[in-house]
């Protein structure tokens, strides 16, 4: 209707009907802007409040149980030798541990070869066990070389806690196998059994093993078992071991074989023929894990197809045990205990033992002792009462803020409040917890009120804490300390009963809120009402005026054809225009 309206009557009816519906709405509008702001206000001030008195209620919740003075704080007087961490509810105490021997697993080095990781075996199978642990692996034409036979290894022990790498030193190349299981009678140990399907470089049989034993190969010979040497002697040493063998002119390397089983059999010395590409060789196993060696004096006199010197092992290139699997052996209180690992749970019920070293023989000659120290967890009661004395002083700056009424400084103008000033939601709380606070603990004969732990009301409301009054306490009179905050009738309990009704899911706040957004949503419902209704008001108002302006200017239209009219009919003197 904008541009067209009151042209028959030249009232400006666009500016008139705009101004009467604004008058019209600005009384309602006015209204529901001011319960809008409030209720926003209101809203946003009991987040505020219940943010506060929640943060108080979680730290009363840390407080309010026995549990929370029963945590304990666990010392080693030599973390070196052993630490221990508390699994479970254990009273203070002092625990004096020996620590002789670390449980260890077993390593060990197998026979050397020529050749590196290409080295070939004969194919078979091999089977590795570490105590309950074990993996077999077929060694075939397609990884019967170190490489391959390591990689097999790993692949089948990697669940079992086996493994193999590759070292090269002087002697040539060897796997290493690994175990991860601790614990005596963990031992590696390699059973090998070779197929005949196809043939290597190196006999697979060498590569058995029983843990806490040697093995060494020695080199070729040409023609097999039946070869014959030269007159001289063998000497076998392994450890403490050693066995001389006369080797008379035209030996077999089975009559020696023979010579060497028949002598070293008291000692832990026994041999084997292995028949390999390019010939046989000899293997020695001791029982002692000491490094093998086999040093031979040939005078190179009588008959015989080899010279007896052939048969000297290269130094260092026998199987032997590094690291044997031992089980941990320690005193508690001078009670001998023997377990498998390092890690021990079952010996101190609610504390686990963490073995690190061993002690010294003149320490334990000495019977000194490494002390584990199970005391009470102060700094823990210390840091929650803190917390408590936080959290409260927060939710007392939180209120004030809310409540604040502050005074115009122009005389007439209304003074700025918080959201929730004169609230009784805020008033309720505050004494509630106040009345709690100043409540007297009658039962017993220990502490009766906040301010003997240290905890006093300041001026403003807030409270503060003397943490040296505390500490005292602490060490002095720790469970009446406890009994205080959380005994039947504790403080913790009773400010918990005062807070919790407002923090809960259908509590006072959340009702109060619920309640708050229900007028929002009303205050949207009027709104659009009110626009309805203007719209209609403004319809009906252009509607009048409109009508008005046509009958006006029908009538100005009447009016001037009764003049003209009238000015026409004959007698009618027109006045002259001198």
């Amino acid at each position: 209707m904008a541009g067209i309206s009151g042209l028959g009557s030249g009232i400006e009816i666009d500016k008139i009907v705009p101004a009467l519906v604004a008058a019209e709405r600005a009384p309602k509008q006015n209204q529901l802007d001011t319960l809008q702001k409030s209720t926003e206000s209101q809203i946003s001030g009991l987040g505020t409040l219940f943010s506060a008195v929640n943060d108080l209620s979680t730290t009363l919740a840390s407080l309010k149980n026995v549990s929370a003075f029963q945590k304990t704080t666990v010392s080693s007087s030599s973390s070196s030798v052993v630490t221990a961490t508390s699994t479970g509810s254990i009273p203070a105490g002092k625990f004096s541990l020996q620590v002789q021997q670390l449980a260890s697993s077993s390593k060990v080095v197998l026979p050397s070869v020529a050749g590196g990781s290409t080295a070939t075996f004969n194919t078979g199978s091999l089977s590795i066990s570490a105590g309950s642990a074990s993996i077999s692996i077929d060694v075939t034409a397609q990884n019967n070389s170190l490489l391959g036979i390591r990689d097999a290894i790993n692949t089948a022990g990697d669940s079992q806690g086996i493994s193999a790498s590759i070292v090269t030193d002087s002697s040539g190349s060897r796997l290493v196998l690994s175990s991860s299981k601790t614990g005596a009678g963990n031992d590696l140990k390699v059973s090998a059994s070779q197929d005949g399907l196809a043939t290597g470089a190196n006999s697979l049989n060498a590569l058995g093993f029983s843990g806490g034993s040697s093995v060494t190969q020695l080199p070729l010979v040409a023609g097999g078992a039946s070869a014959t040497f030269k007159q001289g002697t063998l000497s076998i040493g392994s450890g403490a071991v050693n066995l001389s063998v006369e080797v008379e002119a035209q030996d077999s390397l089975d009559t020696i074989m023979q010579k060497i089983n028949a002598g070293g059999s008291s000692q832990g010395i026994s041999a084997s023929i292995e028949t390999v590409d390019g010939g046989s060789r000899l293997v020695i196993h001791s029982s002692a894990a000491e490094d093998l060696t086999v040093t031979a004096q040939s005078d190179d006199t009588g008959d015989g197809d080899v010279s007896l010197s052939t048969l000297a092992s290269t130094a260092g290139s026998n199987s032997k045990t590094i690291d044997t699997a031992k089980s941990a052996i320690f005193k508690v209180d001078g009670l001998s205990v023997e377990k498998p690992t390092n890690s021990i749970d079952d010996v101190i019920e609610g504390l686990t033992l963490n073995l690190t070293g061993v002690q010294s023989a003149d320490d334990i000659a000495a019977n000194k002792t490494v002390d584990i120290t199970i005391s009470q967890d102060k700094s823990t009661v210390r840091t929650n009462l803190q917390k408590f004395v936080d959290s409260y002083n927060k939710l007392i700056a939180a209120t004030n803020s809310l409540t604040v009424v502050v005074p115009s400084e122009v005389d007439g103008e209304v003074p700025v409040t918080g959201a929730l000033v004169g609230d009784s939601t805020i008033r309720n709380l505050l004494a509630g917890l106040r009345k709690q606070m100043v409540t007297l603990n009658t039962s017993g004969s220990g502490i009766s009120s906040l301010a003997e732990l240290g905890v006093t009301t300041q001026k403003d409301g807030t409270l503060s804490l003397d943490s040296s009054k505390l500490d005292a306490l602490l060490v002095n009179k720790y469970d009446q300390v406890s009994e205080f905050l959380t005994g039947s009738n504790g403080l913790v309990g009773r400010l918990s009963s005062v807070t919790d009704p407002y923090v809960a899911t259908d509590g006072v706040i959340k009702q109060r809120e619920s309640a708050l957004w229900s007028i929002k949503s009303s205050i949207n419902t009027q709104t659009e009402a009110l626009d309805l209704r203007m719209e209609k008001l403004q319809t009906r108002l252009y509607a009048q005026y409109n009508a008005m302006d046509s009958l006006v200017s029908q009538l100005s239209r009447t009016s001037e054809n009764l003049t003209n009219t009238l000015a026409n009919l004959p007698g009618v003197v027109k006045k002259s225009s001198s």
